[in-house]
């Protein structure tokens, strides 16, 4: 009678005594009631014997060498250095517009030579200051226009002057110890000191005013008629 085989159950371990006729065939444990197939010893030693070596494991492909450091650039300072890898830059979508170079915002109107909104000129491309001022009240205007107005009187009353002179002198001149007793063609008599010779004096000395008068007259009421912005602090 062949001697019974020495088997373990696979789930538990308990070590059983089976009939050597039930080798092949699935038996159950006693203990924890689990179903295996009676192997022998020998049998298995046999079966893993006969299984082919397993491959060799292919051996881990080499690590790839570190890259080489970039050659800093003179022109670059240390904290530019790049910290990662470059990103794409990206592109802000802006209508087709006429813009300020300055300040961004759309020009009004697109042909505008002066940004309204910072003042910058797009032909001499220089920024104008802005300054908050305080609005010029009467007394202002008079105290500006007063001084215009009074030299402007000056100069027409000095023109008015030596047109009247111009007419009237040699009048005033008659019954003068200037006059002489001798007459000319005309039949008026004659002056020592000819009436022209005063009215010429009177003209350059008024003229000496008048020209002062009506260039100061002319910058005030007409070239700078407004007056002086006062800054307000």
């Amino acid at each position: 009678m062949p001697e019974p085989l020495d088997v373990s159950c696979p789930k538990c371990g308990k070590k059983l005594k089976v009939r050597a006729e039930l080798e092949g065939k699935r038996v159950k444990c006693k203990d924890c009631q689990e179903v295996f197939a009676v192997t022998s010893k020998k049998a298995a030693s046999a079966a893993k014997a006969a299984k082919p070596a397993a491959k060799p494991a292919k051996p881990a492909p080499k690590a790839p060498p570190p890259p080489e450091p970039k050659p800093k650039s003179p022109f670059m300072d240390e904290d530019d250095e790049d910290d990662g890898p470059a990103k794409p830059m990206g592109v802000v979508a802006g209508s087709d517009v006429p813009r300020c170079p300055h300040c961004a915002d759309e020009l009004d109107p697109p042909v505008a030579v002066i940004c309204k909104h910072c003042g910058f000129n797009n032909v001499s491309r220089v920024k104008f200051e802005l300054k908050k001022v305080i609005a010029s009240t009467s007394s202002d205007w008079i105290s500006h226009l007063t001084p215009g107005i009074i030299a402007a009187l000056i100069a027409i009353g000095l023109i008015v002057t030596d047109i009247i002179c111009a007419v009237n002198m040699r009048g005033w001149m008659e019954g003068s110890d200037l006059e002489s007793d001798d007459k000319d063609l005309t039949g008026r008599k004659k002056m020592f000191v000819h009436p022209g010779a005063f009215i010429a004096f009177i003209c350059a000395i008024s003229l000496g005013i008048i020209v002062p008068a009506t260039r100061f007259a002319i910058r005030r009421l007409v070239l700078n008629a407004k007056p002086e912005e006062k800054i307000k602090k």
